[in-house]
């Protein structure tokens, strides 16, 4: 055995495995599957919402795991931020590894049709003898490859022979690279709409003017400016379901009304590079409850508006209406009119929340305490979703990218035919013709087919 073949293979070095991992197919599926079912989670729970907005369907436990696991708000995640990165990286390094191919796949111009070459196109080569001056065919088999090659041909003579080389679609392999810079532009774009942007949500009622916003997490945003809601009205179809709803916002700056408009939905209001959508409506109850103990002695009555804790005057307890659902649909699907959602605090349990159905008695889980409805004043709001994004250009220039590299990498192809002219020993011009695709074979062999067909016709 030689000493070479004693020598133990040397395996990739850990410069080339971290290039590989990054390169690595198995990599992007993984983080896209990832992604996907993150992207699901996230539209199943709600986002960003106030802790007793979950009470009403989770348990104070779970709340608080799905916060420490940042499923409440995995957007902003660490988690699905390493995600995004570690795709930009998987994306920056497969662009890197292809950009020289795909660079001297554009600028490989072997424009004369040698032996070489010949030999190389064999299954599509084309050789036919005419009876005709070389300058009559030349010219007849420009006129007819121009057919299929709209471009002038390269025309190159060498040794008493003429070549023409044509090329069309060169630029559609720069698909790839305008596709994977398309998606590093949109990750700039959200990015950049993350750090200097926000989103957040507002109930406005009629007549109500309001200058700052909620964005999550106890977030308070405050507007330079003030919002007023004029007016509220929804139209219903007769089954009841909701058919169109719109608000009549007016903005105020210095103590005038700067713009005013009716927003609906997909129509929002804009105002310096914060929009205004019209994104619900409902209304918040002020309810009065008469809570009694578990032999059914009254406590005390407690006034409660909507989502403000209230003491109970005569219990050790404090409540809150956390939500209200005209259309309460029960476990089995079918709805249950009327509901309110109620949260229970007491020093020596967890948070809880029941679902209270006016007329009806609501029990707390351990039947301590039992509610009932004694008055109920309900106010109308129009909900609006208040966002800005400065990274909004960035997300449609990078589609707009995405678009036309999906659009050069299925419609465009790099082609390339070479027609070599010269005389053979008899004195009968010889004509061969051959090409090259670097996508869709198939649909480039049927022109080579048709274009012989004509140049065999050529007389």
């Amino acid at each position: 055995m030689s000493e070479e073949m004693k020598k133990p293979k040397k395996g990739p070095d850990i410069v080339d495995r971290i290039w590989n991992f990054f390169t690595s197919l198995k990599l992007v599926i993984v983080l896209l599957l990832v992604l996907s079912i993150v992207s699901v989670l996230g539209t199943v729970i709600e986002q960003n919402k106030l802790p007793q907005e979950y009470y009403s369907y989770l348990s104070p436990g779970t709340v608080e795991l799905f916060g420490k696991l940042g499923f409440l708000d995995m957007y902003h995640s660490w988690w699905f931020t390493s995600c995004l990165a570690l795709l930009a990286l998987n994306i920056i390094a497969c662009t890197m590894d292809r950009y020289p191919a795909i660079i001297r796949g554009m600028k490989k111009k072997n424009v004369v049709l040698d032996d070489k070459l010949a030999a190389e196109l064999t299954a599509d080569l084309t050789k036919i003898k005419y009876n005709l001056p070389a300058e009559e065919v030349e010219k007849q088999a420009i006129a007819l490859a121009g057919k299929d090659f709209s471009v002038h041909p390269l025309v190159t003579e060498v040794e008493n022979t003429r070549h023409l080389f044509f090329e069309t679609g060169k630029y559609g392999r720069l698909s790839f690279l305008l596709t994977h810079l398309s998606i590093l532009v949109i990750f700039a774009g959200a990015i950049t709409g993350s750090l200097f942007g926000f989103k957040g949500y507002v109930n406005v009622y009629e007549g109500e003017t309001i200058s700052a916003i909620s964005a999550g997490k106890n977030e308070v945003k405050t507007l330079n400016f003030s919002v007023r809601c004029n007016s509220f009205n929804v139209d219903f179809y007769p089954n009841g379901m909701p058919k169109d709803y719109r608000s009549d916002l007016s903005v105020i700056q210095d103590g005038k009304e700067v713009i005013r408009k009716t927003i609906r939905v997909n129509d929002p209001l804009t105002y310096q590079g914060i929009t205004f959508y019209q994104s619900s409506y409902g209304g918040f109850p002020d309810i009065t409850f008469d809570v009694m103990d578990k032999n059914g002695v009254l406590l005390g009555s407690a006034f409660t508006p909507f989502r403000q804790k209230t003491v109970v005057p005569g219990a050790n307890l404090t409540i809150e209406v956390a939500d209200y659902q005209e259309h309460f649909h029960l476990p089995d699907g079918s709805e249950g009119g009327p509901a309110i959602g109620l949260n229970i605090y007491t020093p020596a349990a967890p948070p809880e929340g029941i679902w209270i159905t006016p007329g009806q008695p609501g029990v707390n889980h351990d039947g301590t305490y039992s509610f009932v409805v004694k008055g109920f004043n309900m106010k109308k709001y129009t909900g609006l979703q208040v966002a800005k994004d400065p990274g909004v250009w960035f997300v449609w220039l990078g589609s707009v990218m995405l678009v036309v590299g999906i659009m050069l990498a299925f419609f465009v192809s790099h082609k390339k035919l070479w027609i070599r002219i010269r005389s053979d020993e008899r004195g009968k011009t010889e004509l061969t013709a051959g090409g090259t695709a670097n996508k869709n074979k198939h649909a480039f062999a049927s022109e080579l087919k048709r274009l012989a067909k004509r140049l065999q016709e050529v007389s």
